[in-house]
């Protein structure tokens, strides 16, 4: 209620801890067979369930940051349909492409939080981003340090890499199938986003005597992820050595070049 009086929204990680004790990769076979503590989907479940109820309630403005399961769809579909629009969400990159069959390699790199799901979750976040029940895409980029990323699972800290193959893993999951045209990525990577975050000035056509806020994109263009290169001063991208379609060229900031052929600009 006092978040409604002053019109904010409420970003929330959903999670109840009670339920994440130690949890180090998501409940299901493949965390049995390694031996690593489950994070059950309820976890998150329950308590975008329990927001959504409070924001309607409420009529608060609510949030939900990296959407991981289908369970969580589910209750954002039947919040919808209910007539809860006060409530959006945002999916990852990594949440789209991966799934928690990579952690048979017990690579610290593909530890997250909330740890990557089952196939069918993330096929499930691909048809919700598509259908709008999901809003935007959100990297959820967490650059580390080697030392906390090379060493045990049990010690790795969460958190990957996803800013600059965010792009090229939307084409990869949404537009190659056929799941989104490009009209559509601009929808879910600007348009949408800049709505959710009350970015005024972003997210909008180019306007004749206008600074120009804009990124050109090689929709054609091949490239293969190395960590080493990215722009990042960390290199714990799960994508290392992954061959992605399409590449940022080029992105202006108020008429301001900010990022030439993968390199930032001061």
């Amino acid at each position: 209620e006092y978040s409604t009086a002053l019109d904010a929204v409420i970003a929330q990680h959903a999670e109840e801890p009670r339920l994440t004790v130690d949890a180090q990769a998501h409940e299901g076979e493949i965390a049995a067979r390694l031996g690593l503590a489950g994070w059950p989907a309820a976890a998150e479940e329950s308590i975008v369930a329990r927001d959504c109820l409070l924001a309607r309630a409420a009529g608060a403005r609510l949030h939900v940051c990296h959407v991981s399961t289908a369970g969580t769809v589910d209750v954002l579909r039947w919040a919808r349909q209910r007539g809860v629009h006060t409530v959006t969400s945002e999916v990852t990159p990594h949440h789209l492409l991966l799934t928690d069959e990579r952690l048979t390699t017990y690579d610290p790199v593909n530890k997250v939080n909330p740890p990557l799901r089952t196939r069918g979750d993330a096929e499930a976040l691909r048809r919700a981003l598509a259908e709008g029940v999901v809003d935007c895409v959100a990297t959820d980029h967490a650059p580390h340090a080697p030392q906390d990323k090379e060493c045990e699972w049990s010690a790795a800290r969460p958190g990957m890499l996803g800013l600059q193959t965010a792009l090229s893993v939307v084409v990869e999951t949404m537009v190659r199938p056929g799941l989104l045209d490009w009209r559509g990525v601009a929808r879910v990577m600007s348009e949408r986003p800049a709505v959710v975050g009350r970015a005024t000035g972003q997210g909008r056509p180019l306007a004749v005597g206008e600074p120009a806020t804009l990124v050109l994109v090689d929709p054609d263009a091949r490239w293969t992820v190395r960590g080493a290169e990215l722009a990042s001063l960390s290199a714990n991208t799960p994508f290392e050595g992954m061959t992605l379609p399409g590449r940022v060229v080029l992105t202006l900031l108020r008429g301001r070049v900010t990022a030439d052929d993968g390199k930032a600009c001061g």
